[in-house]
């Protein structure tokens, strides 16, 4: 039923009203018709009840009303995997092993360009290895092209407690990031001898 702002008032009239439904039905007249009494008895009785219903819709309505929770989905956790196992592995061991596939470079939606970039910088590979930095810890791998490091360097970044990732590339064509993630930049940036994520601490 919709709430109305009459429904007060219906109930004060209902309260003032009961001494006039009582005169209605009660049959003091002498020699009063007994039909005629009925018919005002049965109209008493159901305006006294529509006006009683009214009120007493008025009053269930003016409350406050109780709200109802949705139900919430909880989405299961995501298994993060150890990799602390995988220190001392080239990147292309560890993105080779069946658990970690997921961070080959085929599964993490980079172009045939940036993979190309990527793979030419990583021809020669260095161990990877633990560090921690800016409240992270990561599993980082990095390695150079076949002439050295400053013709190009790739470098790989596992966030240990999350599973996020940051691949750059430096090369030629400049420094950039494929897979930015600021929590894992800031990382390599705190553990680099020079202050920067493309000069990443090596075994």
């Amino acid at each position: 039923m919709i709430p109305s702002k009459r429904a007060p008032q219906a109930a004060k009239a209902t309260a003032r009203e009961l001494p006039a439904l009582w005169t209605i039905i009660t049959p003091d007249a002498p020699g009063g018709d007994m039909l005629s009494v009925m018919i005002q008895l049965r109209s008493g009785i159901v305006l006294m009840a529509a006006l009683l219903g009214a009120a007493a819709c008025g009053q269930a309505t003016l409350g406050p009303q109780q709200a109802v929770s949705a139900p919430v989905e909880r989405a299961d956790a995501t298994s993060i995997p150890d990799f602390r196992p995988h220190e001392g592995q080239t990147y292309a061991a560890f993105a080779g092993e069946p658990a970690m596939q997921r961070y080959a470079l085929n599964e993490l939606g980079l172009t045939d360009v940036e993979r190309a970039r990527f793979s030419h910088s990583m021809s020669t590979a260095a161990p990877g290895l633990i560090a921690a930095g800016g409240g992270a810890e990561a599993l980082i791998f990095s390695g150079c092209a076949p002439s050295g490091c400053l013709e190009g360097l790739s470098v790989v970044a596992v966030d240990v407690g999350t599973g996020d990732v940051f691949i750059g590339v430096s090369d030629q064509h400049g420094a950039e990031e494929l897979i930015p993630n600021d929590r894992l930049e800031a990382l390599l940036r705190l553990t680099s001898p020079s202050r920067t994520w493309d000069d990443p601490v090596r075994p």
